[in-house]
């Protein structure tokens, strides 16, 4: 497992990030159905995500130490534009190639297929010895090369094969 602050950090943040997405999918889809557009209402869950994790930050600066709120508040802003904003917005770009999708559908289904692809890499991380053994961060050599380059295209091409089968799926069955 990571040693140090910032490695905990980083992977309590990549698996807080894995375990909220679904969470944050659906509420951004649940507040679409009430407006005409997908991207207003993912901006107003973004938005409420960025305070719980900004008074998280505070809290441990108030609580624990400045640097300590720092840290993690720099762990979790490069984690958010890693594994979500990136991303989705790829896999928005992407569906919108792939289909006849417009850009606010396509960034829904990106938005329904992250979580699909947070899970799935979460699955990449733990796989080389599961919960409690080794991860992709005790890898070295041509092993670590393989697992970190599988989490990364898993990450970030996730959302939008995720989003693709999706929309296959509607499109099929509506």
């Amino acid at each position: 497992m990571a040693n140090g602050f910032v490695g905990v950090s980083a992977v309590f943040v990549f698996f807080g990030l894995a375990l909220a997405s679904p969470l944050v999918a659906v509420v951004a889809w649940g507040l679409s159905q009430r407006r005409d557009r997908f991207q207003p209402a993912l901006g107003t869950v973004a938005a409420g995500s960025v305070g719980l994790l900004a008074a998280v930050a505070t809290a441990l600066a108030l609580f624990v130490g400045p640097s300590v709120g720092l840290v993690f508040a720099a762990v979790v802003i490069g984690a958010v534009l890693v594994l979500a904003v990136f991303p989705v917005l790829i896999g928005r770009q992407l569906l919108d190639r792939w289909t006849l999708l417009g850009a606010d559908e396509a960034l829904g289904y990106a938005t329904l297929g992250w979580p699909v692809a947070m899970v799935a890499s979460a699955v990449v991380f733990v796989a080389p010895g599961g919960f409690g053994s080794t991860d992709v961060t005790a890898l070295d050599g041509a092993a670590g090369a393989v697992a970190w380059l599988t989490l990364a295209v898993v990450a970030t091409l996730g959302p939008a094969v995720a989003g693709l089968s999706f929309y296959h799926v509607v499109e099929r069955y509506a």
